[in-house]
This record gives C-alpha cells, structure tokens and sequence, in this order.
C-alpha cells in the first residue's frame, strides 16, 4: 500500500468544546458535497438522505413523541439548520424550521426491502427552507410500531442520527439531555489533528457485481438478519464483499470504510457530520486478517483526517454543477465507473434500554443505505445485528443481487 504526502499545513486549534445553543457558519466541503446531491434537475438522484428505523411496541400518544421531540430541538441546534447562500458564500444558520413528526397509520411494510416503502419519502425535506430532519411514528397492522428518523445527510451523519435518537429516549424517560457542545465543522477537527498522508490506492476499480446490465434506473436494497453479534464482523464482511466481487472480476476490491471523527475529540457531542472515509485494500486470496492490520495501520496514521485546504475551491462551484458534474445522469448511470468496490459502516451495538421508555420498548434496528454505490450498514441492538445492502439496479439484475445475499449469509449470518 502506497500513500502519498501532503503539503506541510499549519494545525489549526479548535474551540473548546462548550455547550451550542446556536450555528451560524460556512458549510464544510463534505457537508457542501452531500447538499450538492439531487440539487440539480438534470440528474437522477434525489436528495442524499440517512433513515433509521427501530421497530417495536407502543402506547405512546402523538403529545407524548411531539414533546419530547421538542426538548430534544431546544437542546440541539443542529436539528434545525437552514442552507443560506450558494458557492463559497454556503452557511448553516440554526434558524430554520425544526423536525417534524409525522404520524403514519396502517402501515404494513414488511421492513426486507424498499418494496412498500414509499411511505417514508412521502412528505419531502428541504435544505433551503426546513425541514431537513423527520420523525415518522408508523403503527403497523401487527400492533407494532415503526419510530423511523429521516435525515439530510449534509446535516448529520450516522453517530450524529443515534444522538437524536438517544436524546429523544432521555427526554421520553424525563433524563436530562446532553445538548450539542461544538459548533465546528469536520474539516476544521481535521485540520487541527494534520494528518500528512493518505493511502493511494493505484488500481483499477470494479463494481461488486460485474458490469452495469440493463437500462433501469434506481435503486434496490435488502435487510439480512444477522443474529448475534460474532467476533471481527466488520473485517468479516469487508472480506466477503471482497470475495464476491473476484467472482466477477481480477481486479483488487476497494472497500470503503465510514470513520467517526469524534475519536480525535474525547467528549464530542454533536448531531452533525463528523464522519470520514478510508478506503481498504484487499488483493485476491486476502481474508479478515488482512483487512484489520491495514484498517489498523490507517487508522494508527490517523489517515480519516487527511485534508489539503486546497479542496475548498471545490466550493467555488454551485451546487448545481456539481450534482451534475458527479451524480447520476442518462448519459452516464450506464458507464459511470466505481470509486470503490463497496463502502461497508458499522455503526456498532446499542443497549435497547438507551432505545426504550416507559411505553416503547425497542425490539431491532436497521438503517437504509445510501444510494448511488454499493452501500452495506451493520447495527446491533442487543444481542441481534441488522445488515442493509444497496446497489443500483442495473448492477443487482440477473439473479445477481440474490446471490450476494446468499454469499452474506454463508459467510457472516450465526
């Protein structure tokens, strides 16, 4: 694995962390690149969005979840921010319409795919006026019930969506809330940690299936129950993709791997994205071992916070250009070429009680991936791990899709 050197930049000190009643600063390249997705009416994605769902049983009233949403926005200012500007002049400034909660009633989805599913995207977000964060309570036919939160990835990442969530439960228990205690963007912690290389990968990608098959366009995803949580999962999976793909290529597999930047930060509490990315080489042959000491080495080098000050004249572009210079199109969804083999977050394990209150008790949780890659996320809850894989459709055509489920479930479920 080779890396390539970074200028020399000064670090640059960060606050300290105090708690944030209020934001008002300009949007950070990540954060500008999430908002660029579904910006433009010339491209085929739609706004870049995080969904969690917990499922479980309920006798709480709309008063009940509406009040304790309440306190949870009063303490995080995060919840309702507001996309002023475009270009360079970006801002988030923390006085757009909080979240809205959204009651769904008779909802008999089955939770295995994104078939019956319309119901969650059905009210939109909006970035520019609010809101951007959505908390839907589906009473199924079953008599359980569905607390799903719908989130503008711009406005927060994974770790950031179970802060609310955990918030929401303290609120509903009559705990005191823990709040948001930085108002400083991602790159700013990156900066101040300075890391001075990054891995280079110098190999051709392929996607996990094989070539792009088919004109329809979209996405599709599935739920894998995993059972309990086993030992190394995550470098398990990221060698089972990485198998997979040598099925239908020679090429080595990439494998994206989400990192939370809070590590760099001890006490970091914040709804917003502070998330990175590595990306993991595994050659033919490789297994789990591999993986871990690379990850390992990575992350010992501190390589999730690799960033040149030069990547903000990126933002000199409107968000409009670039959805359209890096999204999906007509033109290009056929021969758009992977960036990575798959990208695999694990979220990590949650104790139900931190997900319960008298009156919901939570049973199992899973998050939907994002779209446009191959995109997998594990979470556990307890003692039962939850994955979500999605995939374009025309990459998941010809039984494909169905025999990567199957390769998952040999390789990881038990």
């Amino acid at each position: 694995m080779t890396s390539v050197p970074a200028e020399a930049a000064p670090k640059a000190s960060l606050p300290p962390l105090a708690p944030v009643s209020a934001i008002s600063r300009r949007l950070s390249l990540p954060e500008y690149y999430h908002a660029s997705v579904g910006a433009s009416r010339h491209t085929l994605d739609g706004p870049r969005l995080q969904i969690f769902v917990i499922r479980g049983h309920s006798t709480l009233n709309t008063q009940q979840w509406q009040r304790a949403l309440d306190q949870v926005v009063a303490c995080n200012p995060g919840l309702h921010l507001r996309l002023a500007g475009n270009s360079w002049w970006a801002r988030w400034k923390s006085d757009g319409a909080p979240p809205r909660l959204r009651i769904v009633d008779d909802c008999d989805w089955d939770m295995l795919s994104e078939q019956g599913a319309g119901f969650i995207d059905a009210a939109p977000l909006s970035l520019r006026h609010g809101p951007n964060i959505e908390l839907l309570v589906a009473r199924r036919t079953d008599g359980s019930t569905l607390l799903i939160l719908r989130c503008h990835h711009a406005v927060t990442d994974g770790i950031g969506s179970m802060h609310i969530y955990e918030e929401l439960f303290r609120a509903l228990r009559g705990e005191p809330l823990l709040g948001s205690n930085a108002g400083f963007s991602d790159t700013d912690l990156m900066l101040s940690v300075g890391a001075r290389h990054t891995s280079s990968p110098r190999f051709k990608v392929e996607w996990l299936t094989g070539r792009p098959a088919g004109e329809e366009t979209g996405d599709e995803w599935r739920r894998i129950s995993l059972g309990p949580p086993g030992k190394n999962l995550l470098a398990r999976a990221a060698a089972a993709l990485a198998e997979f793909a040598g099925r239908h290529s020679e090429s080595p597999a990439l494998i994206g791997v989400p990192v939370n930047l809070r590590r760099h930060a001890p006490g970091l509490i914040s709804t917003t994205n502070f998330s990175s990315m590595l990306r993991v080489p595994l050659f033919r042959g490789d297994g789990p071992e591999q993986f871990s000491q690379r990850l390992k080495e990575m992350l010992a080098q501190r390589m999730e916070t690799f960033y040149r000050r030069s990547f903000d004249l990126f933002k000199l572009l409107p968000l409009s250009w670039i959805d359209r210079l890096l999204s999906r199109t007509l033109r290009n969804y056929r021969s758009r070429k992977a960036v990575e083999t798959a990208v695999i977050s694990n979220l990590g394990r949650f104790d139900p009680a931190a997900l319960s209150c008298p009156g919901f008790q939570a049973e199992r949780m899973f998050v939907l991936p994002i779209y446009g890659s191959v995109f997998s996320i594990m979470v556990c809850v307890g003692e039962q791990v939850e994955m979500t894989v999605g995939m374009p459709k025309n990459l998941a055509g010809n039984g494909r899709f169905d025999a990567l489920v199957e390769h998952l479930k040999t390789r990881l479920a038990g």
